[in-house]
């Protein structure tokens, strides 16, 4: 029996190593000083880097290289004026001229690394000798994936069958292995979560397996350190307070145990954290005590609480659909979203699974009022539990849709002459974005004029304004590709339309860039 389990669990765990993890910017750069590429005449004081959310910096969050990647030694970044979604890096005096690269590798508000470079130059450019890349280790990454679904798996095992063994059994008639089991859970949430508080450090530096123990201090220091001390701490709490027969203190602790997840994930970022957080909460406690359960029920069939437990399942899908649709729409804002990004194609892949599972579980519930036994069923619902809490494990580290997701901009305005100018920008995200401009006639057909130019105004209409480089595709169609922005914000694309040798119009087009 135990071995079933078992078998489960690594299904799970491989599961959640062999589906792609995406690991991207959850935290994006919107601004720096100096600008991405900027030539400056003398050096200056400081560095300032400016993220769309909250970060949490380490000694090596950023770094100052030469061209040819010799690391500057520096006194260390510190928390800029704004607050935690800001940093400044102090510069040595007497740098030589010549481009400098700053490479930054930070944590995201959902405790996941987010990386990234960008040059300026003193006096003159020079050539930059190497790619910075600030990508984790591979061998880090599938530790800490494991880590992750373990401790997923065994805070399901803990808390649902908790809720089978010593709440849906009549007292004191579990059989000894049931209660193993729930013992086994602990054991896996203590061991994933371990792991993942050692890989936490070289995943977030960007370092190598032997630095776990090194940088353990530095990932102590976070929230997201916090929140895995607490849930060791809760986890043993939680075994003992069921050992002493204390169910009630034993529950609040399980809901705790829910919180050490949701506080540090994508809950707390984005739109509606106030509800954000709760409905998240309740999906992922839902979720745990139905599949936890459903293993013990799947192993003790013949001597389980059946019936009982048939009737939480129905309560706890209740609570996961509810949740479920409206997490959907908070991660996801808009329909498009769901099939353009890997996340959207991860939550319509769980709610297919989802809707197998509920048909799955009508059956098992006709079988239950039919005095019939539900094994087959039920097994396979496990299964595909297996795999539901696999994705989940994945979307954790995917970007949210709301964030990955963006319309191409396209928009029509009206100029001198009765000309109507169409323009697109596509994917509208930052980096290379390809900008089409059509001069329409009144008659619809192109309007041929000798030039277009553009340059691309930040919000506020500061020092990184950038050039735009149109060249003509056919007569009257005007491309620009790639058009480059270095981050997301509001921007304003000014176009010059060269009508004729003397005359000219000028447009300015709203751009937010995601």
């Amino acid at each position: 029996m135990l071995k079933s389990v078992a078998r489960l669990a690594l299904l799970f765990v491989l599961a959640s190593a062999l589906i792609p993890s995406a690991a991207a910017a959850h935290a994006a750069i919107v601004a720096t000083s100096p600008t991405d590429k900027q030539v400056l005449e003398t050096q200056p004081r400081e560095l300032t880097l400016t993220w769309s959310e909250a970060v949490d910096l380490t000694e090596r969050s950023i770094r100052l290289l030469d061209s040819t990647g010799q690391v500057i030694e520096t006194s260390g970044a510190r928390r800029g004026p704004d607050g935690p979604s800001t940093a400044v890096l102090e510069l040595p005096p007497g740098l030589p001229d010549g481009t400098y690269v700053v490479a930054w590798r930070v944590v995201s508000t959902d405790s996941h690394p987010v990386s990234g470079a960008f040059t300026f130059s003193i006096g003159a450019p020079s050539q930059v000798l190497f790619n910075a890349d600030g990508s984790s280790d591979a061998t880090v990454r599938t530790i800490d994936t494991f880590a992750r679904g373990i401790a997923f798996f065994g805070l399901a095992l803990a808390l649902g069958g908790a809720v089978v063994v010593f709440a849906l059994w009549p007292p004191d008639t579990a059989p000894g292995p049931a209660r193993r089991l729930v013992w086994g859970g602990v054991g896996l949430l203590l061991a994933g979560t371990v792991g993942v508080l050692l890989m936490q450090g070289p995943y977030a530096s960007g370092g190598s397996i032997t630095q776990a123990f090194t940088t353990l201090a530095s990932t102590l220091d976070t929230r997201f350190g916090h929140a895995l001390v607490a849930r060791i701490v809760l986890a043993v709490a939680f075994a003992g307070l069921l050992v002493r027969g204390w169910r009630i203190p034993a529950a609040l602790c399980g809901v705790a145990l829910v919180f050490t997840w949701t506080l540090v994930d994508h809950s707390r970022t984005g739109v509606q954290i106030w509800l954000g957080i709760p409905a998240a909460s309740a999906h992922l406690l839902a979720m745990a005590i139905w599949f936890g359960g459903l293993l013990v029920v799947l192993v003790y069939a013949r001597d389980a609480p059946v019936a009982r437990f048939s009737r939480l399942a129905v309560v706890c899908w209740a609570v996961l659909a509810l949740s479920g649709v409206y997490l959907s729409y908070r991660q996801s804002g808009e329909l498009g979203a769901l099939a353009d990004t890997l996340f959207g194609r991860l939550l319509l892949v769980k709610t297919a699974v989802a809707i197998g599972i509920l048909a799955l579980a009508y059956y098992s519930r006709r079988a239950v009022l039919r005095g019939t036994g539900p094994r087959g069923t039920v097994a396979a619902e496990t299964i595909l539990g297996v795999a539901t809490l696999a994705v989940t494990a994945v979307l954790v580290n995917a970007e949210p849709a709301r964030v990955a997701y963006v319309d191409p901009i396209d928009t029509t305005l009206n100029a001198s002459g009765g000309m109507a100018v169409e323009l697109t920008v596509n994917p509208a995200k930052q980096g290379e974005n390809v900008t089409d401009v059509y001069l329409m006639q009144r008659n619809g057909a192109l309007q041929q004029v000798p030039e277009l130019t553009g340059r691309l105004l930040p919000e506020d209409g500061g020092s990184g304004a950038l050039d735009v480089a149109f060249r003509m595709a056919e007569p009257g169609h005007f491309v620009a590709s790639p058009m480059t922005v270095p981050y997301p914000g509001d921007w304003t694309l000014r176009l010059q339309i060269r009508t004729t040798e003397f005359d000219q119009t000028e447009l300015e087009v709203p751009v937010k860039i995601r």
